[in-house]
């Protein structure tokens, strides 16, 4: 599936702009990931149902763009696309602790519990047959970080146990952000983000709090059983470094704090995709056409 997504970004390139005005261009060599550019492609019969997650202190309307677009290529919400309402749901948006009803050791991770209890509502498993269908997921900044701690640890460990098959995080703080100075009463981001964070070690894979792996993407590859997709934008400022939302190689060596975005300094995780937007502001990405686009062929393109 990746080499196809390949070919369909490279085409893509050679059209150059989207109709939004958008032009993708990749930042490192495609040889340090599976592709760089964003992708384009016609429209394909659905093959997993997707699950639609929103940042923090948002709303699921952050998706009425991408549902609308969507509507006229096979999906039709609430039967196979579902968008979680974090507040609504949950009962709390603002990742400032962890959600009542939720035993957790970390404030992403009951948020995560939350979205399991969502999934499993929506796309049901069938114990009698002992199978939970698989799902896809499209995410938008900190429900990256939500769904991949979903995926890692909570989906294959249900019984039956579930797998994500399409993860397409938009500018998401995978590897943590600059700005935790606002994370002390909770008026920016939460503390977790931080580079560094036992959080943020556990999700990739760092040890001591991880299983030290020192993989971001786990389970991904060409043939699967997760594909991994990242999309950033230059001009997000809301989670800085803006590159520090693309799966990253050496999550030991190097956080947020160490990236170079306008002189690349860093290695993307050869097992994810990726789309750089040169336009767009950090609530913009989900609206934007280019990137959902792209989600659209992620979440098709078996």
């Amino acid at each position: 599936m990746k080499k196809l997504w390949v070919l369909l970004a490279a085409l893509a390139a050679l059209l150059g702009c989207a109709d939004d005005g958008t032009v993708a261009e990749p930042l490192v060599s495609v040889a340090e990931a599976s592709s760089t550019t964003c992708a384009t492609c016609s429209n394909s019969t659905p093959a997993q149902k997707v699950i639609l997650v929103h940042g923090r202190n948002d709303t699921s309307a952050r998706w009425n763009t991408l549902v609308s677009n969507w509507s006229s290529k096979g999906y039709t919400e609430n039967t196979n696309l579902f968008r979680i309402d974090l507040t609504s749901y949950c009962g709390d948006n603002d990742f400032c602790s962890v959600l009542s009803g939720y035993s957790a050791t970390y404030v992403n991770e009951s948020y995560a519990l939350c979205l399991q209890a969502y999934i499993n509502e929506k796309v049901p498993c069938d114990a009698d047959a002992g199978t939970c269908p698989d799902v896809d997921i499209v995410s938008h900044s900190q429900g990256g970080v939500v769904s991949r701690y979903y995926a890692r640890f909570l989906a294959g460990s249900g019984s039956p146990a579930r797998n994500v098959n399409d993860m397409v995080n938009m500018a998401s703080p995978h590897n943590g952000i600059t700005n935790c100075a606002l994370a002390g009463s909770c008026t920016g981001v939460n503390p977790e983000d931080c580079p560094d964070s036992n959080f943020l070690h556990k999700l990739n894979g760092v040890s001591p709090q991880g299983d030290g792996s020192n993989d971001e993407t786990p389970g991904g590859s060409a043939t699967g059983p997760v594909h991994y997709s990242a999309t950033v934008s230059k001009k997000d400022t809301v989670v800085p470094p803006w590159c520090g939302g693309y799966y990253m190689a050496n999550p030991q060596t190097q956080q947020g704090d160490d990236y170079n975005c306008t002189s690349p300094n860093y290695t993307l995780d050869a097992d994810a995709d990726s789309c750089t937007l040169t336009s767009g502001l950090h609530l913009t990405i989900p609206t934007n056409t280019t990137a959902i686009n792209d989600a659209y062929c992620k979440v098709t393109t078996e």
